[in-house]
C-alpha cells in the first residue's frame, strides 16, 4: 500500500474498492432477469434496449472519467458516478412509461463509465505487488458473488411486481457510505509527483506502448466472441433436447461460481505464471466451446459452463494487473479506462458478431459453438507466439510503482 497515504482504516480501504468494483456486474445481472416481465407490462417495446443502452453510455463515460482525472479527485469522480448509478438504479422503480426508464438506463450506464475504470487505478494508486494482484483477483470474485445475489434477488422480487426488483440498487447508497467514509482523498493527477516531474519523462514513459495496446484489443477480441456463450447457451440447450431454463439457469450460476473461486487464486496464479497466465483464459475458453459444441448430456454442458468459469475468473484481472504493470503512472488511468472501453464496446459489438458468425455457422448453435472453439483456438496461439516474440520484454516495469 502506498506509504505516502493515510488510511482512516486500510480494511475500510479495501473493502470498499472491492465493492465499488461491483457496479458493473450489477449492470446486467438485476435487468435480465426480468426482462420477460417488463415486455408484459410494455407490450410492443423494445425491451432489449434496457440492457444493450448502458454499455453503450459506459462507453464515452470511461473516457470522460480518464480525462477528468487529471483535473478532479479521482474519489469526485468515484462519488459522483455512484450517485448517478444509484439515480439510474433505483429510479427505475419509479418509471410510470418505458421511455421513463430508459433514461433511468443512461442514467445507470453514465454512473457505471465514471466508476469502473477509476476503481483499478485507485487499487494502483493504493497498492502495489502482489497486493495489487491479489486486490485485482478479490474485485472480480466479489463482482461475481454481487451478480449471484442480484439475480436471485432480481428474480424473486419480480414476482411482486416489474418495478421491484430495482430497489436491490439500495445496496450501492452503503457503498457510496463507505467511499464517503473510508476512501482517502486523492488529489488530482496533475498534483501528483509523477505529473508535476512529467518533463523529465523519456518519451516512451509518457506512451501507453505497444504491449498494453495488444491487451486492449485482446480485450475487445476476447469479449465480442465470448459473449456468443452468455447470449446463446439457453438457445443451445433447448436446441440440443438437453434441459430447459432451469438448466441455464443452473449452469450459469456454476459459471459464477467457477469464475469466483478462479478469481480467489488469481493472486497466486499470477505470481507463479506471470504474464503466461493469459494463456489460461484463452486455453479455458477454447475448450469451453468445444466441449459445448460436442455436449450430448447435461455433463457436457455442466463441463463447458465450468470451464468457461475459468475464462471468466482470469482474463478481466489478468489484464487489469498487466496493464496497471506496464503503463507508467502518468497514462496509468487513461490506459485502464481504454480497457474498460474495450470491455463494453466488446460486449455491445457482440449481437452483431453473433449475427454474422450464425450465418457462416449455418443456423445451428453447436456449429456456432464449434467456429468459436476454432476461432479461440487460433487466438491462443497467436497469443503464445506473441508470448515467445517478446519475451526478453518480459518484465512488468511500474508493477511495483504506486503513484
Amino acid at each position: 500500500m502506498d506509504s505516502k497515504t493515510q488510511h482512516r482504516s486500510k480494511l475500510g480501504t479495501k473493502a470498499t474498492l472491492l465493492l465499488c468494483a461491483c457496479d458493473s456486474n450489477a449492470l446486467g445481472s438485476e435487468m435480465t432477469p426480468i426482462l420477460a416481465v417488463i415486455a408484459l407490462a410494455f407490450p410492443g417495446e423494445n425491451v432489449n434496449l434496457l440492457v444493450a443502452l448502458p454499455p453503450l453510455c459506459i462507453i464515452p463515460a470511461s473516457l470522460i472519467a480518464a480525462k477528468l482525472s487529471y483535473h478532479i479527485s479521482r474519489k469526485t469522480i468515484l462519488t459522483i458516478g455512484q450517485i448517478l448509478f444509484i439515480i439510474g438504479g433505483i429510479g427505475g422503480a419509479f418509471a410510470p412509461n418505458f421511455e421513463f426508464l430508459l433514461a433511468t438506463r443512461v442514467f445507470f450506464g453514465l454512473g457505471c463509465g465514471l466508476v469502473y475504470p477509476i476503481v483499478p487505478t485507485l487499487i494502483s494508486h493504493f497498492f502495489a505487488g502482489q497486493e495489487r494482484v491479489g486486490m485485482m483477483g478479490a474485485a472480480n470474485a466479489v463482482g461475481s458473488v454481487i451478480a449471484m445475489v442480484f439475480s436471485t434477488l432480481s428474480g424473486t422480487l419480480a414476482v411482486i411486481g416489474w418495478h421491484v426488483p430495482f430497489f436491490v440498487n439500495i445496496f450501492f447508497v452503503f457503498v457510496l457510505i463507505m467511499q464517503l467514509v473510508f476512501l482517502p482523498k486523492v488529489p488530482p493527477e496533475k498534483d501528483l509527483e509523477f505529473s508535476r516531474k512529467a518533463s523529465e519523462l523519456s518519451p516512451q514513459q509518457k506512451k501507453i506502448g505497444a504491449r498494453a495496446w495488444a491487451g486492449i484489443l485482446l480485450m475487445f477480441v476476447s469479449m465480442t466472441i465470448g459473449m456468443v456463450y452468455l447470449l446463446k447457451m439457453a438457445i443451445f440447450i433447448q436446441e440440443a433436447g438437453i434441459g430447459d431454463s432451469v438448466m441455464a439457469g443452473l449452469a450459469s450460476s456454476s459459471t459464477t461460481l467457477t469464475a469466483l473461486v478462479v478469481s480467489l487464486a488469481f493472486a497466486q496464479l499470477f505470481k507463479h505464471l506471470r504474464r503466461s497466465t493469459v494463456l489460461v483464459p484463452m486455453a479455458a475458453i477454447a475448450l469451453s466451446f468445444t466441449l459445448l459444441a460436442f455436449a450430448t448430456s447435461p455433463v457436457g454442458v455442466f463441463a463447458g459452463a465450468i470451464v468457461y468459469g475459468v475464462y471468466l475468473g482470469t482474463i478481466i484481472p489478468y489484464l487489469q494487473t498487466a496493464l496497471s504493470g506496464l503503463v507508467h503512472p502518468y497514462r496509468r488511468t487513461y490506459a485502464l479506462s481504454l480497457l474498460s472501453m474495450a470491455m463494453f464496446a466488446g460486449q455491445a459489438c457482440s449481437s452483431v458478431y453473433v449475427s454474422l458468425a450464425e450465418g457462416i455457422a449455418g443456423g445451428s448453435t453447436a456449429a456456432l459453438f464449434e467456429l468459436m472453439a476454432a476461432m479461440f483456438a487460433v487466438l491462443f496461439v497467436i497469443v503464445l507466439v506473441y508470448l515467445v516474440a517478446t519475451r526478453r520484454q518480459a518484465a512488468y516495469p511500474y508493477g511495483d510503482v504506486t503513484e
